[in-house]
């Protein structure tokens, strides 16, 4: 007899020899991902709360209608940007490439405006840069979920 340990018998629940297991990509192609999903809902509840943020600045505006906190062109921002979103969340649904691009030029336009935002509001201001950022990596990852699409 040997001196080496004989290696312990292995019972029939171990032995998986015999299982095949078909192979799959780890990225699958065409699909929307969860994490493709939570984008898409951040970038419309982002557009809401833009929409939102004007519908309230319009009611709670003085008598006189002069508002030093608020100009037309800052309205106007604040609505191309939440439609930017929109139409950013429904082309990302629709795993249009295009979207892809469109909402991560939103998330980078979202971050510059988390910056400017922290200035007077360090927690939303953190809160939208960290939101935005989530949806640049989101569709920065998922780019094989939009390859998938336009090959059909």
């Amino acid at each position: 007899m040997s001196d080496e340990p004989q290696p312990a018998p292995r019972s029939r629940f171990e032995d998986l020899s015999d299982l095949e297991l078909e192979r799959t990509s780890a990225t699958a192609t065409g699909r929307r991902t969860a994490i493709l999903i939570t984008a898409v809902v951040v970038l419309f509840v982002g557009a809401v709360f833009a929409i939102l943020s004007v519908v309230l600045l319009a009611s709670f505006r003085p008598a006189d209608g002069v508002s030093a906190s608020t100009s037309g062109a800052a309205v106007a921002f604040v609505i191309a940007y939440g439609i930017a979103q929109a139409v950013a969340g429904v082309l990302v649904v629709m795993l249009v490439p295009a979207g892809r691009w469109l909402g991560i030029g939103v998330g980078v336009v979202g971050i510059v405006l988390g910056i400017v935002g922290a200035s007077s509001s360090a927690t939303s201001g953190l809160v939208s840069i960290l939101l935005s950022a989530f949806v640049i990596y989101a569709l920065a990852s998922s780019g094989p979920s939009f390859r998938g699409r336009s090959a059909r």
